[in-house]
């Protein structure tokens, strides 16, 4: 029988003396050894990648080549050759590879990308990380895998050169960034780049919901901190992302209980009580409303095809 802890693993990026957070970059565990100059090699991901596990930061996982699954929240996606993956913070994922990998993990803050770029769009407004459009996977072809590969190999470079302003790698990973949203843009047919058009207000609200949802459930405290009447933010939300306001909270509640419950040994109580619903009857009930499955019932279900 598999050992299921009592807390999903979380990786944080390390500390440092510096006042922006750092970003690291490294290879995947089962990368083919290669040298590069300087003669520093970048360094091997010290973290677990096989077994679920959740971050602070975000991470982008550029893949030249290799075959493989990878996991993200409750779905799974095919890893046949190039391609760019894309992990926000506090998304459980796992990698299960079936050939070598070669390529890069970037792993960085929000405050290091905004820091050095800001007057580019916000990380949650970028397709790939924003939770109502959130597509994690771009597959590349052959030239677009030569252009990311020719930015990853000066970023590393310069990464590992001691004498690299911090800045050159907050440009680098800016741009990196909007190629990566022009390739999604570029693909969109020009009826759903309108459609994927939100405003300002739609995005902060995602954002805000992404950081809070634990501890802020109702519309109210949201419209509070965005300075706008209740009324007119689930009219907005409802509008843009299809869903009511209240329902797109509970949703992001949900999900982190279908987490604890497939990766902890957590009990039903202690999840309600962790995402702050203080009457676990209540929890329960909401949750088999919306999945057809008591708590238990689900962790059961989907342990038996996933662990």
């Amino acid at each position: 029988m598999v050992s299921v802890p009592d807390a999903i693993p979380v990786h944080s990026l390390p500390k440092t003396p510096s006042q922006v957070p750092a970003l690291r970059i490294f290879r995947f565990k089962n990368s083919q050894d290669f040298q590069r100059e300087p003669l520093v090699p970048l360094p091997i991901t010290p973290l677990p990648t096989d077994t679920p596990h959740r971050h602070t930061y975000y991470e982008i996982l550029f893949i030249e080549e290799g075959q493989g699954y990878h996991e993200i929240d409750f779905h799974s996606y095919n890893i046949q050759g190039a391609g760019l993956h894309f992990l926000t913070p506090g998304q459980v994922h796992l990698l299960t590879f079936s050939s070598y990998f070669q390529g890069y993990i970037v792993a960085f803050s929000e405050d290091f990308y905004t820091f050095y770029n800001p007057v580019n769009p916000s990380l949650s407004q970028l397709p790939f990380f924003q939770p109502a459009r959130r597509q994690p996977i771009i597959t590349l072809d052959a030239a677009e895998k030569k252009y990311f590969h020719n930015i990853m190999e000066n970023m590393v470079s310069d990464h590992l050169s001691t004498a690299t302003d911090q800045t050159l790698i907050g440009k680098y990973l800016g741009v990196l960034l909007q190629k990566c949203s022009y390739l999604i843009q570029k693909n969109e047919q020009p009826a759903e780049s309108a459609a994927h058009t939100v405003p300002e207000l739609v995005g902060r609200f995602q954002e805000l919901v992404e950081k809070n949802f634990r501890q802020m459930h109702e519309v109210q405290q949201y419209a509070h901190e965005l300075s706008v009447s209740p009324d007119y933010l689930s009219k907005i939300i409802k509008k843009f992302l299809g869903t009511p306001s209240q329902e797109y909270i509970l949703d992001k509640l949900l999900l982190e209980a279908k987490r604890l419950l497939v990766f902890t040994n957590l009990s039903s109580k202690e999840i309600a009580y962790h995402i702050h619903l203080d009457d676990p009857s209540y929890f329960s009930r909401i949750f088999k409303k919306k999945t057809g499955l008591t708590p238990n019932e689900y962790r059961d279900h989907v342990r038996k095809s996933t662990i």
